[in-house]
């Protein structure tokens, strides 16, 4: 199947009651792994990358990396931008093939946040690009940013109430919630996701939403969400552990050596153990 658009499978997700693994993406390597595993789960799925990613690559390669692919591939997948803060870089996305776009505006206050919001929302709409908005903190490690909670916890979840009046005023099509994950590892600490929470938001605001710091939170919450209305789940923290533990390992146990290949080759089923726990943990598994 050809690249689709992030709103082809959102579709999909509300049909079928599930949420789009979306996988952030490092390194080409990722994306090739992530694809193979979803074909062999038959899990429609999300390519994503942020701007503090593409730094290291080029962002022009993604959308024709993944148009090649899609003669290999029979699911359907799509490419979005995630946690975008300056609208230079939406639009270069959307110049560049990418069908949804994040614009990462939680750190403001709400005004401020629906204001940008709608500026990114005046970009994409015309051009049938998808915008996700976020509104609460989603603390920890964000991109090469470290950032901690500093007041009461209950300020940093996202207000069922404000939720209500942000997409009353900035028309998002998905909206990215905090309820009790976080960015990054969880250090010893075990989320709880505020399901109350999440079926409240649901419910006031009738749109699609996104977890974000999926990596580490238990399967069966994860799988709860998908079932209250969650239909995108982030992916990056639980990838990144496995690649670069595998990696340690491989060369403790090769340290002569030097085919890239090679090593990558020894690595990829560790990966791929993460991926697929992440697929199953949204619910993905065979919609395809």
């Amino acid at each position: 199947m050809p690249l689709v658009s992030t709103q082809t499978i959102l579709k999909l997700a509300e049909e079928k009651n599930f949420a789009l693994p979306a996988f952030n993406v490092p390194i080409p390597e990722f994306i090739l792994w992530v694809l193979e595993e979803g074909e062999e789960m038959r899990a429609p799925l999300i390519i994503q990358v942020a701007p503090v990613e593409y730094e290291a690559l080029d962002i022009r390669m993604f959308y024709g990396t993944l148009l090649f692919l899609s003669q290999k591939f029979s699911i359907p997948f799509s490419l979005h931008l995630d946690h975008a803060h300056h609208l230079e870089d939406i639009l270069l996305a959307i110049q560049n093939g990418f069908s949804s776009v994040m614009i990462d505006g939680s750190r403001l206050p709400l005004e401020e946040n629906i204001n940008l919001t709608n500026k990114v929302i005046e970009i994409a709409h015309p051009v049938e690009v998808l915008v996700e908005g976020e509104l609460g903190r989603v603390g920890g490690l964000e991109g090469d940013e470290s950032w901690e909670e500093k007041s009461k916890e209950e300020d940093f979840f996202t207000s069922p109430q404000e939720a209500q009046e942000f997409t009353g005023k900035a028309p998002v099509d998905m909206l990215a919630v905090a309820v009790g994950t976080r960015h990054g590892l969880y250090k010893g600490r075990t989320p709880q996701l505020q399901f109350e929470r999440i079926k409240e938001i649901r419910a006031k605001t009738s749109l699609p939403l996104v977890i974000h710091g999926g990596s580490g939170t238990p399967r069966e919450q994860l799988r709860k969400a998908a079932q209250l209305g969650v239909r995108k789940i982030n992916f990056s923290t639980a990838l990144r552990v496995q690649y670069l533990s595998a990696f340690q390992e491989y060369l403790a146990n090769h340290p002569e050596e030097l085919m890239v290949g090679k090593i990558l080759q020894g690595i990829e089923s560790k990966v791929k153990e993460a991926i697929r726990e992440c697929i199953i943990a949204s619910c993905a598994e065979g919609k395809v």
